[in-house]
């Protein structure tokens, strides 16, 4: 900025005190309230205007030294002198109105009524709540000047709930906090979208319910309003696109009767839409009053003739005990007794005092007794009752003097019948079993356990099904999400044990609407689940559901393609311990995914579903595969794009440090650029582990243990940069117990896996060089024919191997030391075991030790290049002599690529004295068994064996 347009703003900031000058020289006391907001308003601007000459003041001073300042810095002095001096002259004139309110608040009686503390305005993180949130905490805590910057700070932190507490600023300071709170959510484009999505996904009424009108109507103003203040006004185009919304989403009756009253051709307004709700929820109102009224209250006068009142007789019987005379006088002549209490009284079976003292329990057993409607209390059979009335507790079909706890047997409904008038969508019916039900003229249409989940982040229609020992997806599910399939032979038996060829498996990770559930799963891909579930539509106008609970899936009486299968493997995380009965037939089932509708309801269709699968492999494909073994290729004849790929990469990109260590880089299908954020999904997924942890010390301490193992051998390293990198992926993490395991009682699974807000993660864009070893079978072969057999494996060979540093934004996990400690964010130095690329990088490095110093040891060489499969190694030797070179040979290799081989075992008590015991995991006795490669290996015998569990039922 140039000299010139300096002295400009000067000279404007000038003209501003001047104005202020004049106020404070004429200001005279007149009305309090408008003094106030002058003075307040004056003195606003007094200090906007420091801060400007403040700024001006930097500005001049950041000129080049060449510049003449002449007296330009002198006169801002000066203006600063001047606007301080109003700036005291205003403090005074609002002190003498402070002083005149405290002593009025002096003279005023004291009220004696103790007001409840005003709790503080909190956030959690909703776009649409953040404004009224800065109003009132502004109001309260950011314009109070009894407080510090310090104190601010901490009831703004405190404020801040779930996401929002996850808001980080470049100071640590208030106004740095609520600057990144703005710039965060004072988004209007994102309230435009919440606000717009909120009047279009405005559930549909099937009912004539005043309640869920009124609540339409609330939720539409509600969201116009909020765009109005958005300076987002609405005009007829917009009026007539959100009425005919609406008017879809109201009930028909309710339509017909809107048409009706439209007496013009002329479009009709949004204002007009929702006066004609109001009236219909006044009128509806009205007629909900008046017929619990007539219901409740029995109607006890007499008509001209002397009989009693229709109404009334439906409520008393005759007393067939009672006889007269015709010429005896009997003051009951002409009453009925209450079949209840047996009294000629004139009530109702609604105020019968020996009914009303008896138990809910004891009542609903004399309704059955003496017939008696379970929802009117009038002398009819439930089937039959037209009354539209519920209970007012639990808004079922029974009598509110019927309710009875959950704790309790459930009442029947009086809506027993559930017709079933739609027309069937397809006969066909997979996996059907027919069953018919001779006892019950009405067969049932039991409901399967549909939910929409979320698969890569896309909504699904999934059906549960905890007799499935493996999970199922559509083949059209699985092209529609872009997952990759792997190539398979296996079949699966259902029914009767028919079989299904699978030719495909695939990897999708399933979570809920708000990510507190997540899973990776394994699904086998089948050209179809089923056919549409349900089969017919099913009609539920009777079925009352509670209006504050959310529905897994709220189309589940609609037919539907299902997409996935969840078996098994997943069934009990998902499902939750509470449940709401409806009725005999109907149980709401909470779950992760909200409430699941399950049970039945009577159909003309009596065909049932079933969904038992197991895996079993078939003889035909176990004959292939061991043809297969008997056709071992030379991998590098037929490498394939990816393979080729890889290979090209480590060529160009590996390198070796001073201490011979490998660093490598890992290759990709695409570019990194593609990723989405992840770090929210990775910090909820710790948060939720962290639950986990408190609810188990033991885990806990060992998650501790191989974190700080981590750090203290330099193979992750913080990130202290408050910004975030171009690129960058962060890692879910969880643990998992192997009590098996001496070395690595858990191991930590890295979720490379977890899909960005793109769709892609880290896994889905880097390359699979696949195995470039040897097969197990051909290894366990070839350590057979060895007289002495020597096994062992590389410690931790992962993390012998760097990343490129250019590469390890890529692999970044988050972690804190407590619940409630703050979370840190690390980067990974080393290979990291959960990429799609770690199992190639490590067989290469060997592959490349081999070519670059196997030449000095070449026994270790040959075992090294045959005889290992990942990180194992099963060799052996002829001789004792040659089996101790070798062994030195291999301790010397490796150590050279900066690896160390442990867990030494043999048949040869010689070879496992010369073994290094440092850490601790040597037996310098032959071992009764060890593991190798997935068998066991029995050293004093020489023999091979299988480790099987068995349940064998005892009589």
């Amino acid at each position: 900025m140039t000299i010139t347009e300096l002295n400009r703003k000067q000279t404007a900031y000038k003209n501003k005190l001047k104005k202020i000058e004049q106020f404070v020289n004429s200001f005279q006391y007149v009305d309090e309230t408008k003094d106030c907001i002058e003075l307040t308003s004056k003195l606003n601007s007094i200090n906007d205007i420091l801060k400007e000459l403040d700024n001006l003041q930097n500005d001049y001073c950041s000129l080049p030294d060449k510049v003449e300042l002449n007296n330009s810095l002198e006169i801002l002095s000066d203006m600063e002198e001047d606007a301080e001096k109003f700036k005291v002259s205003i403090l005074v004139f609002l002190s003498k109105y402070e002083e005149q309110k405290t002593e009025n608040a002096k003279l005023s009686p004291k009220s004696h009524i103790k007001l409840p503390d005003l709790p503080l305005p909190t956030f959690s993180g909703k776009f649409q709540e953040f404004e009224i949130f800065k109003t009132q905490f502004m109001s309260v805590i950011g314009n109070n000047d009894s407080l510090n910057e310090s104190q601010k700070l901490m009831y703004l932190k405190s404020a801040l709930k779930n996401e929002a507490a996850l808001i980080q600023s470049d100071q640590d300071n208030f106004d740095s906090l609520l600057k990144a709170l703005e710039n965060r959510y004072e988004n209007e484009r994102a309230l435009v979208d919440i606000h717009i999505a909120g009047i279009l996904s405005i559930n549909k009424l099937h009912n004539e319910n005043p309640t869920q009108i009124r609540s339409l109507i609330d939720t539409v103003r509600n969201h116009m309003r909020s765009l109005k203040n958005l300076k987002l006004d609405s005009n007829s185009l917009s009026d007539a696109i959100i009425l005919h919304v609406l008017n879809n989403k109201i009930d028909k009756e309710s339509q017909r009767l809107f048409q009706l009253s439209l007496t013009t051709t002329q479009v009709p307004s949004l204002q007009d839409f929702l006066s004609f709700l109001e009236v219909r929820c006044i009128q509806l109102e009205s007629v909900i009053k008046s017929d619990f009224a007539e219901k409740s209250i029995p109607i006890k006068n007499k008509s001209s003739s002397g009989v009693n009142n229709s109404r009334w007789k439906s409520f008393l019987t005759k007393d067939k005990n009672k006889t007269s005379t015709a010429g005896e006088s009997n003051p009951n002549q002409g009453q009925k007794a209450c079949v209840i209490c047996n009294q000629f009284k004139k009530h109702s079976v609604y105020n019968c005092e020996m009914f009303l003292n008896r138990s809910s329990l004891e009542r609903y057993e004399l309704c059955k007794k003496h017939n008696i409607c379970t929802n009117c209390l009038n002398f009819h059979p439930s089937k039959s009752c037209t009354s539209k009335s519920r209970c007012q507790i639990c808004s079922s079909f029974h009598n509110t003097k019927l309710h009875r706890d959950k704790t309790d047997v459930s009442i029947p409904s009086t809506a027993e019948a559930f017709i079933d008038t739609a027309p069937k969508v397809n006969s066909e019916q997979c996996f059907a079993l027919r069953s018919t039900d001779k006892k019950n003229s009405k067969p049932m249409k039991y409901l399967m356990s549909t939910a929409v989940a979320y698969a890569n982040g896309m909504p699904v229609r999934i059906i549960l099904d905890s007799a499935s020992e493996i999970n199922f997806i559509s083949s059209d599910c699985a092209i529609s999400l872009g997952l990759k399939r792997n190539r398979i032979h296996s079949s699966v038996s259902g029914i009767n044990g028919l079989a299904q060829d699978i030719k495909y498996e695939t990897n999708a990770t399933i979570s809920n609407k708000d990510n507190s559930f997540n899973e990776s799963l394994k699904f086998m891909v089948v050209p179809k689940i089923s056919s549409v579930t349900p089969s017919c539509n099913l009609d539920i106008s009777k079925l009352s559901l509670p209006k504050h609970i959310k529905l897994a899936d709220p189309s589940f009486h609609k037919p539907a393609k299902i997409s996935m299968l969840l078996g098994a493997q997943v069934f009990f995380k998902i499902i939750k311990a509470d449940q709401i009965k409806i009725n005999d037939s109907i149980t709401l089932q909470n779950s992760v995914f909200n409430y699941i509708v399950t049970g039945g309801l009577p159909t003309a269709d009596d065909k049932l579903h079933c969904f038992l699968l197991s895996e079993q492999e078939g003889l035909e494909n176990l004959i292939s595969k061991f043809w297969q073994l008997e056709s071992l290729e030379d991998e590098s004849l037929n490498l394939n794009s990816q393979t080729k790929l890889c290979e090209d990469h480590f060529v160009n990109n590996h390198r070796r440090d001073q201490t011979g260590h490998y660093i490598v880089q890992m290759a990709f299908l695409k570019e990194p650029s593609c990723l989405g954020e992840s770090k929210q999904t990775a910090i909820r997924r710790l948060n939720s582990l962290w639950r986990k942890l408190e609810a188990n010390p033991n885990l806990q301490q060992l998650y501790r243990n191989f974190i700080h193992e981590y750090l203290d051998m330099g193979h992750m390293e913080q990130v202290f940069e408050v910004s975030e990198p171009t690129v960058a992926y962060y890692m879910p993490h969880h643990g998992v117990l192997r009590p098996d395991s001496k070395s690595t009682p858990l191991r930590t699974v890295f979720d490379a896996s977890c899909a960005t807000t793109t769709g892609e993660s880290l896994n889905s864009i880097l390359a699979n060089g696949g195995v470039i070893q040897d097969e197990l079978f051909a290894i366990l072969l070839r350590f057979r024919k060895n007289r002495i057999g020597l096994i062992s494996d590389i410690k931790k060979m992962f993390r012998m191997i760097f990343i490129d540093e250019s590469q390890r934004d890529l692999l970044r996990i988050v972690w804190k030391e407590s619940i409630d400690d703050p979370i840190k964010t690390y980067k990974m130095n080393r290979v990291v075991y959960g990429t799609t690329c770690a199992p190639y990088l490590a067989q290469r490095v060997l592959k490349q030790l081999v070519m670059d110093d196997g030449h000095n040891y070449p026994l270790a060489a040959s075992a090294v290049s045959s005889d290992m499969y990942m990180d194992d190694l099963l060799t052996g030797a002829a001789d004792i002599y040659s089996a101790k070179q070798l062994k030195e040979q291999l301790i010397a290799l490796f150590r050279g690529g900066g690896m160390q081989l442990h867990k030494w075992s043999s048949n040869c008590k010689e070879l496992l004295a010369n073994s290094e015991v440092s850490d601790g995991d040597v037996s310098l006795t032959i071992p009764d068994e060890t593991k190798a490669l997935g068998l066991l290996w029995r050293p004093q015998k020489d023999s091979l064996a299988f480790s099987v569990s068995a349940n064998v039922d005892t009589c």
